[in-house]
């Protein structure tokens, strides 16, 4: 019987058992040798060793170590920390979404701050002394709202029936604006603002219904409007902080509706009043400097703005007939709208010499002759924003023609005349067509706002038929010279003495010049400033000395006009910046014996305007220059006439000051900005330095199909 020979103690591992260990991972051979091993010490020093960092020697055979033995103490091995499993990829997704969350909350908390400190500098500069404007001298519904301990932003909610969730705008809070105040600025607004700039239906725009769906225009309305709120002055300036900050935040967000266009057509007919012209740079240039830091001049940035507004209506599809499934008052607030656009389009490119960026050839526009009538729901001042429209489409078709024969340089000099008196012509006719409508508007509606708005048309007129013929002016003088007799004289002196009149013996007697938009007085000045440089030595033959006198007389009546508490509202007010404008350009121009004659005592040696202490920047270094610019080749007559024709005619002859009496040129003046050079380089008198910016490139014809909506001010 054979027995069966019993298994070895120890024998090599087999090719099999090797690649059985292989295939397990390090870690799982780790714990195999370990659990072979039992008896066996772990590696590494063991607790009370680890404790006092002194080295653990291990005994053999023990399984103490020696320190251990000697005082006599559990050698108890170091358990490995157990490794954390590395996050998927969901759990780091999650994290990231955790971290940018919190990022985002610290950034609105930082906003939050910065917003709070910005309110309080605005309060404490329109108020000093008070952290938030309080409520003074209210009545018994004020006060109603306070004893009940009701904030006004709650008062707002309640009295307007609004939603809770509803956030009232900003200048509710910090303003103190209670419902009836709201209210009341909102009457003073349609009594006030809207009948010189006819863009609200004040059945369709209500409180309740902007501070619930447009807190921007509601900030904007409120803002204008508080300019006229006697009862508490200390409002105004921090009212329109906040419509200017709105404009801002609106400009950069790119937001974009029908009520955003109204409320920056507002914004830029009524912006923020300063004490000095170099600091005018309207609401628009403050509400996004951080995006326009590089451009001071004022023409460009509303340049810029009307190329956004535009480009926004354009977007909305304003230029087109409204959707049916509008209501019908919806319906005429976007044509409304559309028309008010075109108005400010216009008006600009005007001012700066150029062709407006709206199409001629515009539907809407050309069609709008008897819109004012298409509905009931018409207001009565729907008639003269038709009659601006249709003036203006006149006033481009000049400009088309203008440009043009200045790129042409075959023109010839007496072109540019007929071209002139053809447009005066067509402009006399328009008006006489629009002052039928008018009067037969006004045995319907005998409102005393649409007589004062028909007299405004007509002064309206009067001022573009200077535009016009001052264009040709500087033709005649520099090429055919002037003569006392000669159309290009009578026209222009004829046309800014119009202005004038309707101006002081018309519309300042009703009492709405107060409330009336800046660039009615603009019109007068340029007007004013005309017949003012007509005294100088130069141009002094052309005028008898009775007409010498009464445009002294004249303009003298209208500096105290504009100057009046009954057209002024402060030194900041537009018409006041004219008036001292206006004082300082006479005074300089005007001979001291003919002042002293009209009874306007001259300027001393040595004194300084009235009112320069305050007004650096109203002074000899600009406004004087007008209509001089310097840097231009002035050459003489084209054709030198024989003697017995240079009778009583006047010629710019060689070493003359070229002479620009265009709007543009005074414009650019009036704003604080140098002459330009020859080389059409413009100086920026609000910069520390001279920055030049091609002109070709500034004021070029933007391309609006080209530009993006959204966040054209983003670097």
């Amino acid at each position: 019987m054979t027995s069966k020979s019993s298994s070895p103690l120890f024998q090599f591992a087999s090719d099999s058992d090797h690649n059985m260990v292989e295939a397990f991972p390090s870690d799982v051979k780790r714990d195999a040798l370990k659990s072979a091993r039992p008896d066996s010490k772990k590696s590494g020093a063991c607790v009370d060793c680890k404790s006092v960092k002194v080295r653990c020697e291990p005994v053999p055979g023990e399984r103490k170590c020696r320190r251990c033995q000697t005082k006599n103490l559990p050698c108890r091995p170091r358990d490995r920390k157990k490794r954390k499993a590395a996050d998927t990829h969901e759990e780091l997704q999650e994290k990231a979404h955790s971290q940018d969350l919190q990022i985002q909350q610290l950034l609105m908390q930082y906003d939050r701050l910065k917003a709070d400190q910005k309110i309080r500098h605005w309060v404490s500069r329109s108020h000093p002394g008070q952290s938030s404007l309080r409520p003074y001298d209210r009545t018994a519904d004020y006060y109603k709202w306070l004893q009940a301990g009701t904030s006004p932003e709650d008062a707002s909610i309640i009295y307007f029936g609004l939603d809770r969730r509803v956030q009232v705008p900003e200048i509710v809070k910090h303003c103190g604006l209670y419902p009836e105040e709201i209210v009341q600025l909102f009457t003073l607004f349609f009594k006030h603002v809207n009948p010189h700039f006819s863009i609200l239906d004040e059945a369709l725009h209500t409180p309740q219904d902007l501070i619930a769906n447009s807190s921007f225009l509601f900030t904007v309305v409120c803002a204008v409007a508080s300019r006229h709120y006697v009862a508490r002055p200390e409002v105004y300036p921090l009212a329109m902080d906040f419509a200017r900050d709105a404009a801002g935040k609106g400009l950069v967000e790119g937001q974009q509706s029908v009520d955003t266009c109204q409320a920056y057509l507002l914004l830029s007919v009524y912006p923020i009043p300063t004490k000095k012209w170099v600091e005018d740079r309207s609401w628009l240039l403050m509400g996004v400097a951080i995006r326009l830091e590089a451009f001071t001049d004022k023409g460009f940035v509303l340049c810029l703005l009307c190329k956004y507004l535009d480009r926004m209506a354009m977007e909305l599809k304003l230029n087109q007939p409204p959707p049916p499934e509008l209501s019908e008052r919806e319906r005429l607030n976007q044509v409304r709208t559309w028309l008010n656009c075109y108005c400010v389009d216009g008006s600009h490119a005007i001012q700066f010499g150029k062709m407006p960026m709206l199409r001629l050839d515009d539907f809407l526009a050309r069609s709008s002759t008897h819109w004012y009538r298409s509905s009931s729901m018409n207001t009565p001042l729907d008639v003269h924003l038709v009659a601006y429209v249709q003036i203006l489409l006149i006033m481009a078709k000049w400009r088309a023609i203008v440009t043009e024969q200045s790129k042409d340089e075959h023109t010839k000099d007496s072109e540019v005349v007929d071209t002139a008196l053809k447009t005066h012509a067509l402009l006399s006719t328009e008006m006489d067509r629009w002052v039928k409508v008018y009067t037969e508007e006004l045995s319907y509606n005998p409102l005393a706002v649409c007589h004062y708005r028909g007299n405004t048309t007509q002064m309206i007129i009067a001022y573009l038929k200077l535009v016009v013929l001052t264009h040709a002016f500087c033709t005649a003088y520099r090429s055919q010279g002037l003569s006392p007799e000669c159309e290009m004289l009578r026209y222009p002196l004829d046309a800014a003495r119009s202005v004038i009149q309707i101006m002081v013996e018309r519309l300042a007697p009703t009492g709405h010049l107060r409330s009336a938009m800046g660039a009615n007085f603009l019109y007068v000045s340029y007007a004013a400033a005309f017949l003012i440089n007509l005294l100088r030595p130069k141009l002094a033959p052309l005028l008898i000395d009775t007409e010498k006198k009464e445009i002294v007389l004249t303009v003298t009546h209208l500096i105290n006009v504009l100057g009046s508490p009954e057209v002024s509202l402060d030194e900041k007010h537009t018409p006041a910046l004219y008036s001292r404008f206006l004082s300082t350009l006479l005074r300089q121009h005007c001979p001291a014996s003919l002042l002293e004659a009209c009874g306007t005592p001259p300027i001393s040696e040595g004194e300084t305007p009235e009112g320069s202490e305050e007004r650096d920047d109203v002074s000899t270094t600009y406004y004087p220059s007008w209509p001089d610019v310097s840097g231009l080749p002035v050459a003489g007559p084209s054709r030198m006439p024989d003697a017995g024709s240079m009778a009583g005619m006047v010629y710019q002859q060689h070493g003359d000051p070229h002479m620009d009496f265009s709007l543009n040129h005074f414009v650019r003046t009036i704003r604080g900005q140098a002459p330009r050079s020859g080389g059409g380089t413009v100086r920026y008198a609000t910069s520390d330095a001279w920055r030049s910016w091609p002109e070709e490139q500034l004021f070029a014809q933007p391309d609006l199909h080209s530009m993006p909506l959204t966040g054209i001010w983003r670097d």
